[in-house]
């Protein structure tokens, strides 16, 4: 074992001791059939996919060499990704996008961990982000609980470990003993895919290693709102269409619901996510419209308190009357509503007026930003029916 060690050690003597680290304890327990060997990644041009975005060098202590990426991604050449860990020296060459994605079918479709470096990122609570892209679109606004900060180091390398196994991801910064931040649950659509780095940034001594996942549960965590009956989760959504700069929905324009409309339910802590099936529809800059329908059975006439997330523009009508439109716009700065015009229940509240029996709820939402989607949830259930599931009226109040 004494050989063995003296030989890894003179081999990977300049990779750096993040590299010699990984390679002597993996490749000591692959020999005991303890685990996989790591697959070391050359950052050299015949390994990468790139469009002319990308500078491969080398530099010492780096025998494996250096590449930027100054803007957009590289793709890893023959390599599909599961499970396992995931790890990397990075210097973030600006003040967002450094880092990595995995799990990648095509350019529309992956699990993407990136770096938005600043001033004292330790304490700054985007400092790191996780969200998944998917139909082209990267939903970092529907997902606002997916960051956190993180021990970066300014100018310089940070190493990066990522340990992912099914559904869950710890992220480790600059060799944390615990995770920098957990995620307790992957949202992409895929399992198993390639994977990528994207800049503008320098990276280094990348190191995958296949099926290392660290006792990490495969299992999601616990729906926090699992069980909840307060949200509206299930929604009729029309077909996406384009709604002109400054015009606001009418009622009376809604489409017939005969008109190809899809059911929705909610996903986990009662987001309503149309990203997730149309992602941006108009690109970027144009006005998406969608109209969503949900019932409320109320077993008199009342009011109840409701709060509201949205992306980006809403309008809420019960029984055709319009009772909320309110704005959730990225910018400018001073249109965000909290946490910094991203999709949460603080983002709003109003009063819900119901008749006695069944009310209609009908909602306009419009998008021209990243993600779209909403959460709706009454603060209590004394009186009404709201369906839950596939169930199209269930009793929801407790007395």
């Amino acid at each position: 074992m004494k050989n063995l060690a003296s030989a890894l050690r003179e081999k990977c003597f300049h990779s750096g001791p993040a590299v010699f680290a990984i390679v002597v304890g993996l490749a000591v327990q692959s020999i005991m059939g303890l685990a996989p060997k790591p697959i070391t990644i050359p950052m050299a041009a015949d390994r990468w996919e790139t469009k002319d975005n990308v500078e491969f060098s080398k530099a010492a202590g780096f025998p494996l060499g250096v590449m930027t990426v100054k803007k957009g991604v590289a793709i890893l050449k023959d390599l599909s990704f599961r499970n396992g860990t995931i790890e990397f020296d990075v210097i973030a060459r600006g003040s967002m996008g450094a880092g990595a994605g995995f799990r990648r079918r095509d350019d529309d479709t992956y699990e993407d961990f990136y770096l938005r470096p600043r001033p004292n990122c330790a304490a700054a609570v985007d400092c790191m982000q996780y969200a998944p892209q998917t139909h082209g679109v990267l939903l970092w606004d529907v997902f606002p609980q997916y960051q956190g900060p993180a021990p970066l180091k300014d100018g310089t390398w940070n190493h990066i470990k990522l340990v992912i196994s099914g559904r869950r991801m710890n992220i480790f910064v600059n060799g944390a003993s615990v995770p920098t931040l957990a995620i307790g649950r992957l949202e992409g659509d895929v399992l198993e895919g390639g994977l990528l780095l994207q800049g503008p940034a320098s990276f280094a001594n990348l190191v995958v290693i296949p099926d290392r996942v660290e006792g990490l549960s495969p299992e999601p965590v616990s729906d926090a709102t699992k069980g909840d009956r307060r949200f509206l989760r299930e929604w009729m959504v029309s077909p996406p269409a384009t709604l002109p700069d400054g015009k606001e929905p009418a009622f009376a324009e809604m489409p017939n619901t005969e008109q190809n409309w899809r059911p929705l339910s909610a996903e986990r802590e009662g987001l309503v996510n149309l990203s997730r099936q149309d992602g941006l529809p108009t690109g970027r800059g144009a006005r998406a419209l969608a109209w969503l329908k949900a019932t409320v059975d109320s077993e008199n006439a009342q009011t109840k308190h409701v709060s509201i997330g949205w992306t980006r523009e809403i309008w809420i009508f019960v029984n055709g009357k319009l009772v909320f439109a309110d704005k959730n716009l990225y910018q400018p700065p001073a249109a965000r509503k909290s946490p910094d015009g991203r999709l949460s229940l603080e983002n709003g509240s109003f009063d819900l007026p119901l008749e006695k029996g069944k009310n209609e709820i009908t909602v306009a939402l419009a998008n021209n930003f990243y993600g779209w989607g909403l959460e709706m949830r009454l603060d209590d259930l004394k009186d009404v029916r709201i369906a839950q599931g596939k169930t199209q009226s269930v009793l929801a109040a407790q007395r």
